[in-house]
C-alpha cells in the first residue's frame, strides 16, 4: 500500500506542477520525436547477437553517458543493464525499462526514449535501469530475465515498476497493459488516461502476478507498431515523465 501511495503521489505532483505543466512536457515530447530524424530501430537490425549488446552498450555509454553497465551471463549469453540516477538518490527506488536483445525495434525504442529525456533534460525521480535481456534459457528453463529476477531479490532493491517494451502483435495497438495491484491499476488509470485521449491510446488491466513473466514487479506493456514508431515513443516517454 506504501509503494501505491507514493507512486500516485509522484503523478499527482507531476500533474499539477506549476513550472512545466504536463501538458507543455507532452507537447515537447511530441514535437522531439515528430523532428526525430533518424530513429535507431534501422541501426539496430543492423547488429545481432554479442555485436547488438557492443553496439547497445556504445549507445549507452557514449551517447547517453551512463557511467555503470554490466551484464549478466545466463545459458551461454549476456543480458545487458545501464543505470541512470534519478533526482532523489536517497529513495534507492528503480523503474526498469526492457526489452528483448531479439527484437530490435524494442531495443532501439528503448535507447530512443532515452535519449529524448536526455535532449530534453527530463530527468525522472526514481533511478532508471534499461534492460536488454536475453531470451536464452538452461536446460531447467532458467532464462535472462530469471536471472535479472534473481539479482533484484539478492540485492533487496526496491523496483516500483518496469516498462516493457516490444513489438509483438499479440498486444492490442496503442494500448498499455498494467499489470498491477487490480486497485491500484484502477486509480493510475484514471489518473492518466485524460493525457492520451487525443491519440486515441488505451489502457487495460493484464494479470497480476503474471505467472508467465519472470521478474517479480508490476509491468506495464507497449508494443510498438513499426507503422507508427515515433507516435509510440511519445506515448511510452508520456507515461514514463508522468510515472517515474
Amino acid at each position: 500500500m506504501k509503494r501505491i501511495t507514493l507512486i500516485l503521489f509522484a503523478v499527482l505532483a507531476t500533474v499539477s506542477c506549476k513550472k512545466v505543466t504536463p501538458e507543455q512536457q507532452i507537447t515537447r515530447i511530441g514535437t522531439y520525436f515528430s523532428n526525430l530524424e533518424a530513429p535507431m530501430a534501422g541501426q539496430v537490425e543492423r547488429f545481432d547477437g554479442s555485436k547488438r549488446i557492443d553496439f547497445l552498450t556504445l549507445n549507452l555509454a557514449k551517447d547517453l553517458d551512463s557511467e555503470d553497465i554490466w551484464t549478466l551471463e545466463n545459458a551461454g549469453e549476456n543480458s545487458l543493464i545501464a543505470e541512470f540516477p534519478g533526482k532523489e538518490k536517497e529513495l534507492k527506488r528503480y523503474t526498469l525499462i526492457s526489452a528483448s536483445l531479439d527484437d530490435p525495434a524494442a531495443c532501439a525504442a528503448v535507447i530512443d526514449l532515452m535519449k529524448a529525456f536526455k535532449e530534453l533534460k527530463i530527468r525522472p525521480r526514481n533511478t532508471v535501469r534499461t534492460l536488454f535481456y536475453s531470451t536464452a534459457a538452461d536446460s531447467t528453463g532458467y532464462s535472462g530475465l530469471h536471472a535479472v529476477n534473481e539479482e533484484i531479490y539478492d540485492s533487496h532493491e526496491i523496483y516500483e515498476f518496469g516498462i516493457e517494451i516490444s513489438s509483438c502483435d499479440t498486444l492490442p495497438k496503442r494500448t498499455f497493459v498494467i499489470e498491477e495491484n487490480p486497485m491500484f491499476a484502477s486509480q493510475l488509470i484514471e489518473t492518466i488516461q485524460p493525457y492520451f485521449l487525443d491519440g486515441g491510446y488505451k489502457f487495460v488491466k493484464g494479470t497480476f502476478p503474471n505467472p508467465e513473466w519472470p521478474l517479480k514487479l508490476a509491468t506495464y506493456r507497449y508494443a510498438i507498431d513499426p507503422g507508427s514508431y515515433k507516435e509510440d515513443l511519445k506515448a511510452i516517454a508520456t507515461i514514463a515523465m508522468l510515472l517515474i
